[in-house]
C-alpha cells in the first residue's frame, strides 16, 4: 500500500487539533480547577449531536428549503438534501458550520452546568468523577435508542465540513485543518490568560485546598460550576469538529474509551500545563495514526494478530511508566508568580 504523505500529514494535523481542544478543556477542569471530569465523552458528544440536528434542520432553512425528517423512509432524501446543499452552496454550508459551533458551545456549556451542578456538591471528588462517568454512559445509551436525534443506532451521515464544495479533497481538508488549528490557538491563548489571571489563581487555590479557599469567602460551588461551563463549551466545539471531519454521527464514537484517551493526553503532557496538554494530544494522535496505519499494512499481508488493540496496550504502558518515573508529566506545571512577588524579590536583593 502506497502512503500519501501529504494527506496523512493533513489528517494528522486535523486529528491533533480536535484532540488538543479536548485536552485543553480537561486541563482547565482537572489540571487547573481539580475537577475530575470522567464524563468528557458526554460533552464532546453534545457537539456531535448538535451538528446532526443543525445539518438536518437549520441547513435546509438557510438554503430556503424545507427540512426533511432524517430517519426511516426519509433517510435517503434527507441525506441527498444535506449533501446537495453543502456541495452546491459553500456560503450556506460555511454559515451553518459557524452557527453550529456557536450553538454547540452554548448548549455544551448549559448541559455542563446542568449535568455537573448537582454533582459538584459532592464532598469527595472521585464521587463526582463516578457521577459524570455514569451520566455520560446513560446519555449515550439513551441517544442510541432515541431515533429523532441521530436516528438511534443507525446514526446520521452527510455531515460534511463546508470546504468540500471546492471540489478538491486535499485543498478542502487543508483549509479545514487550518480552521481547526486557528481555533486551537484561540482556545490556548484564552486558557493561558485565564490561568494567569486572579480567577485562575482562585481555581488553583480551590484545587489545592478547597476548605482554605472557602474560608477566605470564595464561593467554591459556583466557581467549579463556572469552569465546568467553560470546559464543556470547548469540548462541545471539539465534538462538532470531530463529527464534521468524520462525516458521520454515531453514539458509538463517544464511549468511555474516548474519555480515557483525553485523560492520557493530559497526564502524559503535564497536569495543569496547557503546553503539556498540547504535547500529550500530539503524542497520542501520532501513536493512534501510526498504529492505525500499521494495522492496515499488517492486515494486507495476512498478519493474524489484531494489531488495532496494540494502541490500548501502548497507552496502558505509557500511563504506568509516567506514574512510576514522571508523575508530573513531560511538561510539569510551573508555579505562578505575580508582579508583586517580583517586586518584593527585587527589593530584597537591594
Amino acid at each position: 500500500m502506497t502512503i500519501d504523505f501529504l494527506s496523512t500529514g493533513i489528517a494528522l494535523l486535523t486529528f491533533f487539533g480536535i484532540s488538543a481542544l479536548m485536552a485543553l478543556s480537561l486541563n482547565l477542569e482537572y489540571g487547573v480547577a481539580g475537577i475530575p471530569n470522567f464524563g468528557k465523552a458526554l460533552f464532546v458528544s453534545v457537539g456531535a449531536y448538535t451538528a446532526a440536528l443543525t445539518y438536518t434542520y437549520l441547513l435546509p432553512l438557510l438554503a430556503g428549503k424545507t427540512p426533511i425528517y432524517p430517519c426511516g423512509a426519509n433517510l435517503t432524501d434527507a441525506l441527498q438534501l444535506r449533501t446537495g446543499i453543502i456541495r452546491e452552496a459553500m456560503g450556506i454550508g460555511l454559515l451553518n458550520f459557524l452557527l453550529t459551533l456557536v450553538i454547540a458551545a452554548v448548549i455544551g456549556g448549559l448541559i455542563g452546568y446542568l449535568a455537573s451542578y448537582p454533582a459538584l456538591r459532592l464532598k469527595e471528588e472521585w464521587y463526582l468523577a463516578l457521577v459524570l462517568l455514569v451520566g455520560s454512559e446513560i446519555v449515550r445509551i439513551l441517544v442510541r435508542g432515541y431515533e429523532p436525534i441521530i436516528c438511534a443506532h443507525n446514526g446520521i451521515s452527510g455531515l460534511s465540513q463546508p470546504f468540500v464544495a471546492l471540489g478538491n479533497p486535499k485543498l478542502a481538508s487543508f483549509l479545514f485543518a487550518l480552521v481547526i488549528l486557528a481555533l486551537v490557538a484561540l482556545v490556548f491563548i484564552f486558557s493561558e490568560r485565564l490561568i494567569h489571571s486572579p480567577y485562575g489563581r482562585l481555581l488553583k487555590a480551590m484545587r489545592e485546598n478547597e476548605r482554605v479557599a472557602q474560608s477566605l469567602g470564595k464561593r467554591i460551588t459556583r466557581t467549579r460550576a463556572q469552569i465546568m461551563v467553560i470546559g464543556s463549551a470547548i469540548a462541545a466545539v471539539s465534538g462538532v469538529l470531530f463529527v464534521v471531519n468524520l462525516g458521520f454521527a454515531s453514539a458509538n464514537d463517544y464511549v468511555v474509551a474516548l474519555t480515557l484517551d483525553v485523560w492520557v493526553m493530559v497526564v502524559i503532557g503535564g497536569i495543569g500545563n496547557n503546553r503539556g496538554a498540547l504535547l500529550g494530544a500530539f503524542i497520542i494522535t501520532v501513536l493512534d495514526r501510526v498504529t492505525a496505519i500499521a494495522a492496515i499494512q499488517l492486515d494486507q499481508i495476512g498478519f493474524q494478530l489484531e494489531f488495532t488493540y496494540i494502541r490500548f496496550i501502548l497507552f496502558g504502558l505509557i500511563i504506568l511508566l509516567m506514574l512510576r518515573y514522571r508523575p508530573q508529566g513531560l511538561l510539569p506545571e510551573k508555579p505562578l508568580t505575580t508582579e508583586a512577588h517580583s517586586l518584593l524579590k527585587t527589593q530584597a536583593q537591594k
